[in-house]
């Protein structure tokens, strides 16, 4: 065999390991999946009803009534068939779904527990991206910042921009309107409580926006450790 041949070989292997430790990404979701999972740190799962759960990996498509999980210090970045994104952090369970109407498409997501952010493009007239917890149902048009199943399994929902219709699913069933820089708790009772939005949830909302794991080495004379932290992405 002459040596240009086992070069020609050799480029071609190193070509092909090369492109293999490469997973591609889509820009749009395709097919008929309502979500796709752009970004992963650390320990992610989805399944599919009556499944068990499958580690997640970038450029997971979530089909309806797929559930995604998080553990402990960890995340995913989904990306909706218009553009819309969750950023779902740590200890939390969702389901998505996606409903097409004659005239529109209604996006749903199911929190059971946990907290995320969401960055909802502006809607068509006849499409819905909707947010649910145990105790509320949101619907989201062109909006950005946060909701969380607090502890006592009351739902907080904080707007950074935008305007979020609220209705609660239980109770009193009490609905309103929470505008940019407010915020609303709904409680187990049905009771819809709205006021300013606290520098400290706006920083916590500002702040599920650091999505890129970073890590910085501390040396002592008892030894090396190193601390890992959440960057926004460049």
């Amino acid at each position: 065999m002459s040596l240009n041949r086992i070069v020609i070989l050799i480029s071609i292997a190193f070509s092909t390991l090369i492109l293999s430790s490469f997973r591609y990404i889509p820009s749009s979701v395709p097919g008929n999946a309502p979500a796709i999972v752009t970004k992963v740190v650390k320990e992610v799962k989805h399944k599919k009803p009556k499944k068990d759960w499958n580690i997640t990996l970038p450029a997971t498509e979530l089909e309806n009534n797929d559930q995604l999980m998080t553990g402990d210090r960890s995340l995913a970045v989904l990306r909706f068939i218009d553009g819309s994104s969750l950023r779902v952090r740590e200890n939390t369970i969702i389901t998505v779904y996606a409903n097409r109407k004659e005239r529109g498409l209604i996006k749903t997501t199911k929190m059971e527990l946990g907290k995320m952010r969401f960055d909802v493009e502006k809607q068509q007239e006849e499409d819905e991206f909707i947010i649910t917890t145990p105790t509320a149902v949101a619907t989201i048009r062109g909006t950005s910042g946060i909701i969380e199943v607090l502890d006592d399994g009351q739902t907080l929902l904080v707007v950074e921009s935008g305007v979020v219709e609220v209705r609660a699913l239980t109770g009193a069933q009490q609905s309103g309107s929470v505008e940019e820089g407010n915020s609303t708790l709904i409680s187990s009772d049905g009771i819809i409580s709205i006021s300013k939005a606290t520098t400290e949830q706006l920083n916590e909302s500002r702040n599920f926006l650091r999505t890129k794991e970073k890590s910085l080495l501390i040396q002592t004379p008892q030894g090396n450790f190193r601390i890992y932290y959440l960057d926004f992405e460049e």
